[in-house]
């Protein structure tokens, strides 16, 4: 595979994986202009999941390797999964975030059309935040698909559901800060920086709270797949499960109250 050759014993460090991630996101949106113009948005997605997939099938493969084969307790072979994934997730927030801020404005809607919404011309302070019922709600629902991807399509379909949310973190705020009527003073740049700053504490605690839900999705597959349901390795791996879910899901609720709370007083302040 030409972006990641490796075993399971020897998963690239969190800055390789970290680069292979902004190599893969670079190339999924360059590509996805140059031949499919038109949707553009979503093929650079689909293309980064694909150039990715070998990636998360190792970080998966050791994750299994440790859990059975090595002297290593479940939750930290599990957290590092899950810092694995983060960085994967990170570099493609950034790569989208940094390709918003260079590209000809012109360029910016055909690139990322779907990932930019309704959200253009807007300075931050117009972005309301929904109050922590109606956030959690959200949350919960993007939890729930990034599950159900994960279960049905293993790590094919957490890569989608994680690539997905990481291009619109990566593209929103970075356009607003491209057109934002009040950016003028400091540069899209600083601009943007300061946004991420409002943004990044309850970003930060939903992005791992969505990879830990879809490791769940991944893990309860394989299970399936391969234990018989009655059987003590899939007792095993489902009181893993449920763990990693129940910790995703308190991640989540302090992510809505952080986002209730915290990001619209951080806008306040620094804008």
């Amino acid at each position: 595979m030409f972006w990641l050759r490796v075993n399971p014993q020897n998963v690239p460090s969190n800055m390789r994986l970290f680069l292979h991630s902004i190599l893969a996101a670079a190339a999924g949106i360059t590509i996805g202009f140059v031949l499919f113009p038109s949707e553009a948005s979503l093929i650079g997605v689909f293309l980064i999941a694909i150039a990715q997939g070998t990636t998360v099938h190792a970080l998966l493969e050791r994750n299994r390797d440790e859990v059975w084969n090595q002297p290593i307790s479940t939750f930290r072979a599990n957290i590092r999964l899950a810092s694995g994934l983060f960085v994967v997730f990170l570099g493609i927030l950034f790569t989208y975030a940094a390709s918003t801020l260079l590209v000809p404005v012109e360029q910016l809607l055909p690139l990322f059309d779907r990932q930019i919404g309704n959200f253009g011309g807007h300075s931050i302070t117009d972005v309301a935040f929904d109050n922590f019922s109606g956030i959690l709600l959200h949350n919960g629902l993007v939890a729930a698909a990034c599950f159900l991807f994960s279960l049905l399509y293993q790590h094919g379909g957490m890569l989608l559901v994680l690539g997905w949310n990481a291009s619109v973190w990566g593209v929103v705020f970075a356009y607003i800060a491209r057109t934002a009527p009040d950016a003028g003073s400091t540069g899209p740049v600083v601009y943007f920086l300061k946004s991420f700053l409002c943004i990044f504490p309850h970003l930060f605690l939903e992005a791992l709270a969505y990879v830990l839900v879809a490791m769940g999705g991944v893990f309860l597959s394989k299970a399936l797949g391969k234990y018989k349901v009655d059987s003590s390795r899939f007792a095993q791996v489902g009181g893993a499960i449920l763990r990693v879910v129940l910790t995703s899901m308190a991640l989540l609720v302090l992510a809505s109250a952080v986002e209730a709370v915290l990001a619209p007083t951080l806008v306040e302040w620094l804008f």
